[in-house]
């Protein structure tokens, strides 16, 4: 197991110079002694805390359905704050990501538990491997090799949308305010085709063709918006449009089971390079989870965000009655990805006027039929894994 200590300082300014490696007294070498899986958790780690410090850290081994290594748990300190990051290998088309999975602060990994040998071969799945067979260590349940193969083909994709069950919510009030935001004239919704895990390209689609109104090179011989009289529209359902999913779907060596979120940085980065122009993204996390001061801040940037879902719900409705609103959703059992544009507060207060409870939506191009741009439920309803809002010029 190794240890390191660095200093945020030095990396939050981008100058990758030196690291500090305790061995009785300090000594000061080159950074570039750290390995790609380090430096993508230090990456990582600094975009999520935003703020500079000290950072420990120790590593030891995760392992793939074929027992190989294949990841890292990092256990680390910032500060005060003690926290694990799981991290793992990529074998994309012709290169290899480090990505991290999950991170958290003062709370113990499953892993600390393992008997055997930590399997990690997709989000939220922690196996135990020891007397010759996979357990799952949250239950310590048997899971067989079949079910261990249909995860590993998972692996960290996200592949799109799955059956959606309607869930409600109830909330009493006695006074109720709504705060609305949206990008101006929202984004494109491109639409994946049906049984194709295409979400991912879909989504660096909706992102490139709003872009492609201020940088119209991005999509080469197509405007990607009609005008009319004052309003602008974007075209959906085009040639053009199809055939930039089909080259984002190449270019991040998207399978049957979809796509990464390191290959999705690693597509977008190359097909805008191609064109001409930067690409650039910031993390919408603090401390772990979804930011949404981040998020608002973004998109009232006028930068749309790519959310990426582990489970998650669409607004089907909100029925209002004055002392009650009825929330009704759509909850899809499924990895999805999805761009914001704006989002919906709504504040609600007793008789004192004190507030009780507030709920958030984000309004987001689905890349569906079933909803165009709606309204993600964030209130208790699914998970966000990443997001990240995105730049080009």
């Amino acid at each position: 197991m190794k240890n390191k200590k660095l200093f945020g300082l030095i990396l939050s300014l981008g100058i990758l110079s030196s690291v500090i490696i305790p061995t009785g007294q300090a000594i000061v070498t080159k950074a570039e002694e750290l390995d790609p899986a380090d430096q993508s958790f230090i990456e990582f780690l600094l975009s999520d805390i935003n703020y500079e410090t000290e950072i420990e850290y120790t590593h030891s081994p995760l392992y793939n359905e074929d027992l190989e290594v294949n990841g890292r748990q990092y256990d680390f300190t910032v500060g005060d704050i003690e926290g694990y990051a799981l991290l793992t290998e990529i074998q994309g088309v012709s290169k290899t990501f480090y990505e991290v999975e999950e991170l958290f602060y003062n709370k113990q990994s499953p892993f600390d538990n393992c008997e055997g040998l930590p399997v990690y071969i997709t989000h939220g799945l922690y196996l135990d491997y020891k007397d010759n067979e996979f357990y799952n260590i949250l239950d310590n349940n048997q899971v067989s090799e079949e079910a261990v193969e249909a995860c590993a083909y998972k692996g960290f994709r996200y592949c799109g949308m799955g059956d959606i069950v309607t869930q409600t919510q109830t909330v009493n009030y006695t006074t109720k305010s709504t705060s609305t935001y949206s990008i101006q004239y929202d984004l494109p919704n491109y639409m994946g085709q049906e049984g194709v895990a295409d979400c991912a390209n879909v989504a660096g689609a909706v992102i490139i063709g709003y872009y492609d109104r201020f940088y119209e090179n991005l999509i080469p011989n197509f405007q990607s918006y009609t005008r009319l009289g004052s309003l602008l529209r974007y075209k959906t359902s085009t040639t053009e449009v199809y055939e930039l999913v089909s080259e984002l779907s190449s270019l991040m060596g998207t399978q049957y089971a979809g796509t990464t979120f390191a290959e999705f940085q690693d597509g977008m980065a190359q097909y805008v390079s191609g064109k001409g122009y930067t690409y650039s993204t910031t993390n919408v996390f603090s401390s772990g989870h979804f930011d949404f001061n981040k998020y608002k801040n973004a998109v009232e940037s006028n930068k749309p965000v790519a959310l990426f879902l582990n489970t998650f719900a669409m607004l089907n409705g909100i029925t209002e009655t004055g002392t009650s609103d009825t929330i009704s959703n759509g909850y899809i059992n499924s990895t999805h990805v999805v761009v914001g544009c704006g989002y919906r507060c709504d504040t609600y207060y007793d008789g004192n006027g004190a507030q009780t409870d507030v709920r958030r939506y984000l309004k987001v191009a689905s890349g569906t039929s079933s909803y165009n741009i709606g309204y993600l439920n964030i209130n208790g309803l699914g998970q966000i894994d990443r997001a990240i809002s995105v730049t080009i010029g």
